[in-house]
């Protein structure tokens, strides 16, 4: 159960977090006859997965640091955990696990996956590093339509058009409420917002969109002035759990930004759909959303987006998340951090092991939220 404080006494509110703390732990019990597929990547198209009849379904890590015998301790405590859940047998039931090509690590874990798990289950799919390249656009078509292909046979079902716009508008419904929690983050506890973008990357997505839509009326309620916290940006990668939030909280500090994978990014980008065109939409959507250490579009581009989001929001500085082992996201923090500093934002680059944030990280959080006023 979650340890998140629900003054309202929402069900559907209650719902959300105790699905986000239990991140897809109990999702047969709860989902019968729902199939999932399990990705890792903000890039892994949902809409795919939706359009093929299966729920997509973020695989997060457990607790602990276990470290499975196919994988070294070097590597990211998300690809040993996930590993170590695989081989312990709780991720049998999934239809499926999809690969977005983001790090040497990953693909590593995609190759182990199929000798372990099945060619059968496995699909990778390839994104363009250079997203606005010549020829980005057709290249990432013909992927996802490859993509498409593969996971109507693991599915049985071969997506159509309608499958497609049915996914896509879907999809956008889910984004479009997300932005309204979103649009809400400085007004609540930041634990509270991050729980429940989580919820929406484990949930089956009708059931989230409907959920959520219940629930806005409670957190409009619970919404208040955060009086003299301090604002902060907080952006990394995969976060499964809500304990930097809430220490950032006992700090006296305030997500008013997120740019994590599991929070705001991964809904974040375009939402209109052509209705003549799904897999394009798709396709465009993917390649516009908000710029991630694993893609490229320009040099400056993801350093100027988070200040002017963090200026938007009027953020008095910027906490870069690294976990560690964790390569893009590591080679990514001085230039983002310099970049962020030019903007006249104070930034902190935090590294942590897993999601958990510990004593030596309160200190210098402390140090850096009280430095701020």
């Amino acid at each position: 159960m979650t340890d998140i404080i629900n003054p309202t006494g929402n069900e559907q509110l209650e719902l959300l977090l105790e699905e986000s703390s239990l991140r897809g732990a109990r999702r047969a019990e709860r989902y019968p006859g729902k199939k999932f597929f399990g990705y890792f990547c903000s890039y892994w198209p949902e809409e795919a997965v939706l359009a093929a009849g299966l729920e997509p379904l973020r695989l997060l890590p457990g607790p602990g640091n276990a470290t499975p015998a196919e994988l070294p301790a070097y590597c990211c405590s998300l690809a040993r955990g996930v590993l170590s859940a695989a081989t312990g047998g709780s991720l049998r039931d999934l239809a499926g696990v999809g690969f977005a090509h983001t790090c040497d690590t990953m693909q590593c874990l995609g190759g182990i996956w199929e000798e372990l798990q099945g060619r059968d289950k496995t699909v990778t799919l390839v994104p363009p590093v250079m997203l606005k390249g010549q020829a980005a656009f057709s290249y990432y078509k013909k992927e996802m339509t490859g993509c498409l292909n593969r996971l109507g046979e693991i599915s049985g079902k071969s997506p159509g058009v309608d499958d497609l716009r049915k996914a896509v508008n879907l999809c956008g419904q889910a984004r479009l409420l997300a932005a309204e929690v979103d649009r809400l983050r400085p007004q609540l506890p930041s634990q509270l917002v991050s729980s429940i973008l989580r919820a929406g990357q484990i949930m089956p997505k009708e059931d989230y969109i409907e959920t959520l839509k219940a629930a806005l009326p409670a957190l409009n309620q619970m919404a208040k002035d955060p009086g003299d916290r301090q604002g902060l940006l907080v952006s990394g990668a995969v976060l499964e759990n809500d304990s930097l939030f809430r220490m950032i909280e006992e700090l006296g500090g305030r997500v008013v930004a997120d740019d994590t994978c599991t929070g705001y990014r991964h809904y974040a980008g375009p939402v209109e759909m052509d209705p003549e065109a799904p897999l394009d939409t798709i396709v465009r959507r993917y390649t516009e959303m908000p710029p991630c250490p694993c893609r490229h579009r320009e040099l400056e581009e993801r350093a100027g987006y988070l200040g002017g989001l963090a200026r938007e929001r009027k953020a008095r500085g910027a906490v870069v998340v690294i976990r560690k082992y964790c390569d893009p996201h590591a080679w990514d923090a001085v230039p983002l951090a310099a970049g962020l500093s030019s903007l006249g934002i104070r930034t902190l680059v935090l590294e942590l092991e897993g999601a958990d944030a510990g004593g030596p990280e309160r200190t210098r959080l402390q140090a850096f939220i009280e430095s701020l006023g």
